[in-house]
């Protein structure tokens, strides 16, 4: 809408301006030059004014002054005046009527200057010229303004109305174009101004209600309306009023109305404008800005109560029951995505799970949030995984039908709906926030709470991701060092038991050889031979103490093959309840589908027993002790190492209902001679022993264990291929075959009471025997004997030159010859590396188990 401001309207006047202006200037000169032209203009026969005045110079001086005052003053507005008609030209209306003014005025000043020259110079006749020209020019000035008076009373009247008709286009133009709705009503409350914002914001056309009451007052609100426009009739001015107001769709929401009484002429209301202003945007937006400033409230106390108690449970739980609160939800949880994938639940309200049910879950649930304040459950095939998986906002309003739950374990509380918003720190999904059951479902309107909470506290769950991560390598590193340090000490004292089994195993090598020919040689009826019986027992047992010092030490030979745990399991069966007593109750479960695994089967055997001992001795008055197999697809985390290992596992579990042990006692069990046992009941070499041939099987220990909780090893063995094992030749046969007489056999050992023996059984048998009391000297005679040589028996483990690199010297010299290792202890020794055509056998050994390899090699040959 546009205005345009109309042309000032000029006067009519029956006289043009131009004209009246020449007419007062002609009056003006003509009675200027009348009374110039007269004799007695400048007469002075007259007395002066100041003789008015004698004796009076302060009344003289006065009116001199007054006058000249006066007379400058008038001189000065008609210059005025005449710089004004000059400046504005046909802009200024009655020009003529400045013109005549200004003479007059100027006339008049005349008047006063010709009353200070008569005070001095008694020109009277002047002064009354001048008068004369004065009466004129106010005669004239009288006239024109008689006859332009009408004139001029329309002009003004004319120029007020168009000044009204501007005023009143410009306010029209700013109502229509005001963005607020602007709405008059008169006084019984009808509407007779709608401008266009007010259709916009309440759906009617101004047709609609002018002249109608306001129809869009909800019906809760008419009370306040008309208490409304009664202060504001009563000349009461509202500003900022914010209330309730309907639009066409009957949509309620929120304006803010100003209001202002309007007048007439004298001062009383006609009607009430208001102003209404939509504010929804606004109400919008300080909602948003409460909610946001109510969540970051929330996670600034959240993070206070950790920097003060260092609990991320505590200030979770804080967040977790805002979160709760706001939603109307009846339970809900928030924690944080690990590896695995898995959740740790950092805090959980409302969550009450049914124990008879599902007793199992509940009770670990249960156990692990009381001891760790946190609770850890898979995410993969449910609603928690939806949402940490693909990273968006899952709402299932029916959880039961819904395809993305995956069912709730047994003893579960219902769920009627479920909201679950992920954490984010960048693009990556760090934590959830879930809730659920809240009565009508969840529309979508609570995410505004909880997805401002998810941005807030994205730094603060990677944080504490971080820290885990930190304490992982912090604990990994220490686990590590503790590792070298306990193989520094195996190292120290795997050599110190290195050489005694070396010494000690060539000892009992003679003692039970000479027991051994003394027992062939005396008849089966003679009384000796019991004798001779118990001590070849006892240089057995001494010799499984000197195998179980080299296996705890990680020392000894493995006759490492493909065997079944299971089989080996089931021989421990029927030996077990012999050691364990009649009040430990001994349960096997044999649950693991591939069961084979490379080790030795003796070592698996003691390995076995002496966990099995551990237990009985840890439950003086009885219990349970199970023993179990499962297989295992990777390594638990708190294994060292284990995140880095992958592949299939064969677990052997023993477990007791024994008195357990703290933290400080299980990090130690391992550590050689260390026991918590008496003196006279325990060496501390039984799970050290355990240690080293677990850890030479490649495998894995895992120790669970808490006071008065009993105490669980697992035993984590790599899955082997499952093969016929190779027969050894080595097995121990108590017949014995007599040489040919014709087979040689070298002996080169730098024991000489052993060698002596070892000599003598041979030659008793019937082999041709050289011997040699060192490598070297075994060398000199392969090299200077001319016939064939068929056997050497060296020990490994000989001053100057290896066994192994004897053998090897010899066979240049010997091709084809065969080769029969031995030693008590042999550092570096594989039996896995042996040549072709040769054999090892671990001091100490039967004779009968040599005589009967020497057969075999025989055969061969």
């Amino acid at each position: 809408m546009s205005a345009s401001a109309p042309s000032i309207p000029q006067p009519r006047i029956p006289i043009p301006a131009r004209k009246a202006k020449f007419a007062l200037a002609g009056l003006f000169l003509l009675t200027a030059a009348m009374w110039f032209s007269s004799p007695t203009l400048l007469a002075t026969n007259f007395l002066p004014h100041w003789y008015c005045y004698v004796g009076n110079q302060r009344l003289l001086w006065t009116q001199v002054i007054t006058d000249l005052v006066i007379g400058l003053s008038y001189v000065v507005i008609s210059v005025t005046l005449v710089w004004l008609v000059r400046r504005t030209g046909r802009d200024l209306p009655y020009p003529y009527f400045f013109w005549a003014f200004g003479l007059f005025i100027v006339s008049c000043g005349g008047t006063h200057f010709m009353e200070v020259i008569t005070v001095w110079k008694p020109v009277y006749w002047l002064s009354a010229a001048v008068k004369i020209v004065t009466a004129s020019a106010s005669a004239g000035t009288a006239a024109v303004l008689f006859v332009s008076a009408d004139d001029i009373a329309d002009f003004v009247r004319t120029a007020r109305e168009a000044a009204a008709r501007r005023g009143s286009e410009q306010y029209r133009a700013l109502v229509e174009s005001a963005p607020m709705a602007v709405v008059s009503a008169d006084l019984e409350g009808k509407i007779t101004a709608w401008n266009p914002a007010a259709e916009r914001i309440f759906g009617w056309s101004a047709p609609e209600v002018i002249g109608n009451r306001a129809p869009f007052v909800p019906e809760e609100k008419l009370e306040e309306h008309a208490e409304l426009r009664r202060n504001t009739l009563a000349g009461q001015i509202t500003t900022g009023f914010e209330t309730t107001r309907l639009n066409r769709m009957n949509e309620r929401f929120a304006v803010s109305i100003s209001t202002a009484p309007v007048s007439d002429e004298k001062g009383r209301p006609i009607s009430a404008m208001s102003v209404i202003e939509d504010i929804r945007d606004r109400k919008r937006i300080e909602q948003e800005l409460r909610e946001k400033s109510d969540v970051l409230a929330t996670v600034t106390q959240a993070l206070n109560t950790f920097l003060d108690k260092g609990d991320w449970s505590a200030a979770s739980q804080q967040l977790l029951t805002f979160a709760i609160r706001q939603t109307e939800s009846e339970y809900g949880l928030l924690g944080v995505v690990l590896e695995g994938p898995v959740l740790r639940v950092l805090a959980h309200q409302g969550l009450v799970w049914d124990s008879k049910v599902n007793r199992e879950l509940y009770e670990k649930i249960v156990r692990q949030y009381e001891s760790e304040r946190y609770f850890e459950v898979r995410h993969e095939h449910n609603l928690l995984g939806e949402v940490i998986t693909k990273g968006k906002t899952v709402v299932a309003n029916s959880p039961k039908t819904d395809p993305r739950s995956g069912g709730l374990p047994a003893g579960h509380p219902g769920m009627s709906s479920f909201l679950g918003v992920p954490i984010f720190k960048g693009k990556e999904v760090v934590g959830l926030i879930g809730v659920a059951n809240r009565p009508g479902g969840y529309t979508g309107q609570e995410l505004r709470y909880l997805e401002t909470m998810s941005q807030a506290t994205g730094v603060l769950y990677d944080s504490y991701r971080q820290n885990l991560r930190r304490s992982a390598l912090e604990e990994e590193q220490k686990v590590l060092e503790s590792q070298v340090r306990q193989a520094q000490k195996m190292e120290v004292l795997g050599r110190l038991a290195g050489g005694v089994a070396h010494d000690f195993n060539n000892m009992l090598m003679v003692l039970g050889g000479c027991s051994e020919l003394l027992y062939r040689s005396l008849p089966k009826e003679s009384p000796a031979r019991t004798y001779l019986d118990q001590i070849q027992r006892t240089t057995e047992k001494a010799a499984a103490v000197t195998k179980q010092l080299l296996a705890f030490s990680r020392k000894q030979v493995f006759e490492l093959r493909p065997l079944d745990l299971h089989e080996v399991l089931t021989q421990s069966e029927f030996m077990l309840p012999r050691l364990l007593g009649s009040d430990v109750e001994l349960t096997f479960h044999y649950d693991a589908a591939q069961s084979w695994i490379l080790s030795d089967p003796s070592q698996v055997e003691q390995v076995v027993a002496n966990l099995a001992i551990n237990a009985r001795d840890a439950m003086p008055e009885g219990g349970h002790l199970a023993i179990s197999t499962r297989n295992a697809a990777s390594l638990p985390a708190d294994v060292p190492g284990g995140s880095a290992l992958s592949g299939n596992w064969v677990v052997l579990e023993v477990s007791d209902t024994g008195q357990g042990m703290d933290e400080k006692t299980r990090l130690q069990i391992f550590e050689p001679f260390f026991t918590t046992k008496p003196a006279d009941k325990g060496t501390g070499l039984g799970l050290a022993t355990v240690y080293g041939i677990v850890k030479q099987s490649g495998g894995h220990i895992r120790v669970q264990s808490s006071p008065g909780e009993g105490t669980r090893f697992s035993l984590y063995f790599p899955v082997a291929e499952r093969v016929i094992p190779q027969v050894r030749d080595s097995s121990a046969i108590q017949t014995v075959e007599q040489g040919d007489g014709r087979t040689t056999i070298l002996v080169a050992d730098d024991e000489a009471a052993l060698r002596h023996a070892l000599v003598d059984i041979l030659r008793t048998s019937g082999y041709e025997v050289l011997e040699a009391q060192s490598a070297t000297k075994a060398l000199e005679i392969a090299e200077q004997h001319s016939g064939k040589l068929d056997i050497l028996l060296t020990d490994i483990v000989m001053p100057g030159l290896r066994g192994t690199e004897l053998a090897r010297r010899v066979t240049k010299i010997h091709p084809g010859i065969q080769v029969v290792y031995m030693s008590g202890y042999a550092e570096g020794f594989s039996e896995v590396e042996l040549p072709p055509n040769s054999v090892f056998l671990q001091k100490p050994f039967r004779f009968a188990t040599l005589l009967e390899q020497l057969k075999l090699f025989r055969r061969r040959a």
